[in-house]
């Protein structure tokens, strides 16, 4: 049976990790310089002669498509350091282009069109627009793509594929992808709530001109529900982690955990209906369950895109060269996180020690602790320190001293539905 103490250090927990979670996300400052310095790339597209380029649609890839984007950890190396807000060129025209002929066309248009002071990165699939002068500072990764064949979608819907340097033309479904994981994150979790109380001349031709998809809305990217706020929990643990073990080369990719996380998340929520859980056991069980979708055939990794079957995030893992490090790296960043996201639940004999494991594995510091101990009633014992200690009895003790005597606990208040 569940004591009352631990009860509300659960519940505690539970709250102090929503807060991170929305601690960690992007501000509006942020996200509106972002929204700024992409609404640039369709006119710099739109800027283009080249034939190949006529007609492309902009719009939004992973996290900031996702809403799952987080800041960067203070002082991170490489691009750790910088906020992800990635797109996809939609290209109508490339139909027939060598992969190679179109990764130069958009490399050659933004080299052009491009303002800002840093060099355009070349990226395997794309190029690497840096804003470093800005704070926090971010990059564009951005990636052309086409339709795949029999695909006759617009806009970039359905299955494409994006060019590769080394491979040629790669299967991608980012749109589908993204309808998958918003589809999850409405599915609700039924809580234990109660158990919880208990040809032609080219300068003949008129091109089409660019088009582009705006971002989500601020007030839609900023909304925490309970899959996301695991989500960019797990990728800030991932990132700490990442720079504690020297593991920034071959940390898992954000596509991997959100993947992985979202299979987690809808296998916790089909459980729930035969058997509710608490929040807090919900998200637990999420990260435990984070693995059970990774497949192995014929000696191959493979976490692929529910909507393209085609398409493998976990393919580093298969690389001769090194593909078993991001197979290590990932059962040790996994392992960790089973630690981290049980933290709050463990007894520390100070605030300042609670606070410095949650520096290293989440990146908060000791004002988020704060904040969010001054939320909860004051006769729940707080997440990560012993039993019974209380803002009640800390304050009393702060008044009378240590020889004060805690309070039995009153009666504990059901939390808000998870989702």
């Amino acid at each position: 049976m569940i004591t009352q103490d631990e009860l509300t250090r659960r519940l505690s927990w539970e709250r102090l990790l929503l807060r991170a979670a929305s601690n960690i996300s992007l501000t509006p400052s942020q996200y509106e310089t972002i929204e700024d310095r992409y609404s640039q790339l369709q006119k710099i597209l739109a800027g283009s002669s080249n034939p190949l380029l006529a007609g492309a649609h902009i719009f939004p890839q992973g996290s900031m498509r996702l809403r799952t984007t987080i800041n960067p950890v203070n002082g991170a190396p490489k691009d750790l350091g910088t906020i992800d807000a990635d797109a996809i060129v939609w290209l109508p025209n490339a139909e027939h282009a060598e992969a190679k002929t179109v990764l130069a066309a958009i490399e050659q248009r933004f080299r052009e069109g491009s303002r800002v002071q840093s060099e355009i990165v070349q990226l395997r699939r794309g190029i690497r627009i840096e804003y470093a002068d800005e704070n926090s500072g971010f990059h564009v990764d951005v990636t052309p793509a086409r339709a795949v064949q029999g695909n006759e979608e617009s806009d970039g819907q359905g299955k494409l594929e994006v060019p590769d340097r080394v491979t040629g033309w790669k299967a991608s479904s980012p749109i589908p992808y993204s309808a998958w994981l918003h589809s999850a994150s409405t599915q609700q979790i039924s809580l234990a709530l109660n158990k919880i109380v208990a040809g032609m001349d080219s300068r003949d031709m008129v091109l089409e001109s660019a088009t582009q998809e705006p971002l989500p809305s601020y007030q839609d990217y900023d909304k925490l529900d309970p899959l996301r706020a695991t989500i960019k929990l797990l990728k800030r643990h991932r990132d700490e982690w990442a720079i504690e073990t020297g593991n920034e080369d071959y940390r898992p990719i954000s596509a991997v955990i959100t993947t992985l996380a979202t299979h987690a998340y809808l296998k916790v929520v089909k459980e729930s209906h035969h058997t509710p859980v608490t929040p807090i056991d919900a998200i637990l069980k999420i990260v435990e369950k984070i693995p059970e979708e990774i497949r192995v055939f014929g000696g191959n990794y493979y976490v692929v895109n529910p909507r393209d079957q085609g398409e493998n995030f976990a393919e580093k893992w298969n690389r001769p060269d090194g593909g078993h490090k991001y197979c290590q790296a990932f059962d040790n960043w996994h392992a960790s996180a089973m630690v981290a996201f049980t933290l709050g639940l463990q007894s520390y004999g100070s605030a300042d020690a609670f606070a410095q494991v949650m520096k290293r594995s989440f990146g908060i510091g000791q004002s988020v602790i704060t904040d969010s101990n001054n939320e909860i009633p004051g006769h729940w014992t707080m997440a990560g320190r012993k039993a019974g200690t209380t803002r009640n009895i800390l304050a009393a003790t702060a008044i009378f001293g240590s020889s004060s005597h805690a309070s039995p606990q009153a009666d504990v208040k059901p939390v808000e539905r998870l989702g």
